[in-house]
């Protein structure tokens, strides 16, 4: 199945609002909580298929207009069935000027036999922020599918006022890579990444050294400037729920930095 998912936002009367959306089966965008206690706009993004199937092809396209504060959620994980052929997603973000966006969805859970490919192709200009993040599991645990897929491929590409600033390009083939070893997952079933672009970010990355400077029982986790303004986090752990709550309070933080910083942004 083709489908696609369109989200363009914009600022009104100093508040965030749908400048337009378009979805087809089996997606659907709706609010997420509401604007009185804030000025953001949350948005989740619904489905009623069990999952992604064998050669369905999903195109997500998203503008963040000049000044706009957009936070994205999914609505639960994102499992991938067993597949033949293999499925794909495809994600283009475009934020405008002084902008906010923020994306942490539920992990991706990939059964048996699936294959998938995911790009991602993140814009930014001047003076924006961004909260992406994504988990990846090793399949369904408690079915003893751990690493029985046979392809996961995610590329992530992030463009800074027109020049590439970030390349991730990350192939998971359990069946031919030693993926429970060092260098891989070490052991663990699930990975975590977060990354946070901010004319704030080496700020917000003195604070964290500061923050997290003991060992966590359950989850393994580092962070380092990847490029100008850009700060990356991995880490690893065995439930996709803890590692989900932890880039949250991790983007959580940041949010209430950048806010410190400037006060404008939660206005927008």
């Amino acid at each position: 199945m083709d489908s696609a998912i369109k989200i363009s936002v914009c600022v009104e009367e100093e508040k965030t609002v749908m400048k337009d959306s378009f979805y087809n089966m089996p997606y659907k965008i709706v609010p997420y909580g509401g604007q009185r206690d804030h000025q953001y706009l949350e948005l989740i993004i619904m489905s009623s298929s069990p999952g992604i199937m064998d050669g369905d092809h999903l195109k997500i396209d998203i503008q963040v207009g000049e000044q706009a504060n957009l936070h994205l959620y999914s609505q639960s994980y994102n499992k991938l069935h067993p597949m033949k052929t293999g499925a794909t997603q495809q994600t283009v973000v475009n934020v405008g000027q002084d902008a906010f966006f923020q994306y942490i969805p539920y992990p991706i859970t990939p059964f048996k036999d699936s294959i998938f490919h995911t790009v991602n192709e993140v814009h930014l200009e001047k003076g924006t922020t961004l909260l992406w993040g994504d988990i990846i599991c090793a399949g369904r645990v408690h079915r003893d599918e751990v690493f029985q897929f046979q392809k996961l491929h995610s590329t992530t590409k992030i463009y800074k006022e027109g020049k590439i600033v970030y390349i991730d390009n990350q192939v998971l083939k359990p069946k031919d890579q030693p993926i429970d070893k060092m260098l891989f997952h070490e052991g663990y079933t699930h990975q975590a990444t977060l990354i946070i672009a901010s004319d704030f970010a080496l700020e917000f990355k003195k604070e964290m050294d500061e923050i997290f400077i003991g060992e966590y029982e359950d989850i393994t986790f580092g962070f380092t400037m990847c490029a100008n303004d850009m700060v990356l986090v991995r880490a690893l752990g065995n439930n996709g729920d803890l590692l989900y709550n932890f880039l949250k309070t991790v983007a959580g933080m940041c949010t209430d930095f950048i806010e410190h910083k400037t006060p404008e942004l939660c206005t927008k």
